[in-house]
């Protein structure tokens, strides 16, 4: 039996990258109220509400597409 996701176990993060994320990433693989935004080729996706696990996964799907992690901040 897996182990429930603590609450308090969850931060916000923002992921700047480079690559081509768009709002179908968004809702396919963020939780709700994730933010996108662009700044030419430089992508943000902020108010990430996610626990390690989760954001791990994202940045595991971000990588499968090739995109290129600028910063990881909580």
């Amino acid at each position: 039996m897996a182990a429930r996701a603590n609450p308090q176990d969850q931060r916000i993060y923002c992921i700047t990258l480079q690559g081509g994320v768009d709002e179908e990433f968004v809702a396919a693989y963020c939780p709700a109220g994730t933010t996108l935004t662009h700044a030419g080729d430089v992508v943000r996706l902020a108010n990430i509400h996610a626990d390690q696990t989760s954001i791990v996964g994202l940045v595991r799907h971000l990588h499968n597409l090739g995109c290129t992690i600028l910063a990881l901040e909580s």
